[in-house]
């Protein structure tokens, strides 16, 4: 399953002209010249211009931009401060969660949502959450986590990163599909040692990590496993 890296915010410092409408344009996973014809320009020519540093991105092309992706920030897109989306109880897309620790992950569970956020080819992610606390658990401080919940009585999980709700332990963690004991093996620094296999029965909810986004200040890295 692909796993995408990259970053939401950073405004320290912040991302130039450039740096900002490559993030859109790399979500919206098109080349250049496609993007610049889907926000109505003839060619990605404008675009290079501001890739060179000759330009900067006018209120004609923001708005361009926030018309076809009306979750982006147009503040954020002319001065690079604030956040990149969003965010509203009026806004349709994906449920989002600003967790500042690990306990806040239990809202999941409690549907108190902060936001909404929209992003292309993640429309199946039932939750985004917002990893601001440092941890061994394998995922950056600050990134932005998508999810998708997965049936836990499902006979076969694919080995991969997920979020696990169980008695013993709840958080971020790598899983193994146990089929001879009909188990789940919980690997990673975080899981106690008498957590570490679960029955089916002893999950209460799993959440597959379909992406993690993260913005850095120097570059946008997209990757993917």
């Amino acid at each position: 399953m692909e796993q995408i890296v990259t970053t939401i915010e950073n405004t320290e410092p912040k991302l130039t002209a450039w740096q900002r409408l490559e993030t859109i344009v790399k979500m919206s996973g098109v080349s250049v010249n496609a993007f610049a014809r889907s926000i109505g320009l003839a060619r990605g020519e404008n675009l290079y211009q501001i890739k060179k540093g000759n330009n900067g991105i006018s209120r004609d092309l923001a708005k361009r931009i926030v018309d076809y992706y009306p979750q982006i920030s147009f503040s954020w897109l002319m001065t690079g401060e604030g956040a990149m989306t969003i965010d509203g109880k009026n806004q349709t897309g994906i449920p989002f969660y600003n967790c500042s620790c690990p306990e806040d992950l239990q809202r999941l569970e409690n549907d108190v949502e902060d936001g909404c956020v929209a992003m292309p080819g993640f429309e199946d992610c039932c939750a985004v959450v917002a990893h601001n606390w440092r941890s061994k658990d394998g995922v950056p401080e600050g990134a932005y986590v998508f999810l998708t919940r997965i049936e836990r009585r499902k006979r076969y999980i694919a080995l991969g990163q997920y979020f696990v709700v169980s008695e013993g332990y709840t958080g971020f963690c790598s899983v193994r599909t146990l089929r001879k004991v009909n188990k789940l093996k919980l690997m990673g620094g975080k899981v106690p040692v008498d957590a570490r296999y679960l029955g089916r029965d002893d999950v209460q909810t799993l959440y597959m990590v379909r992406g993690v986004l993260t913005i850095t200040s120097a570059a946008i890295d997209l990757t993917g496993k």
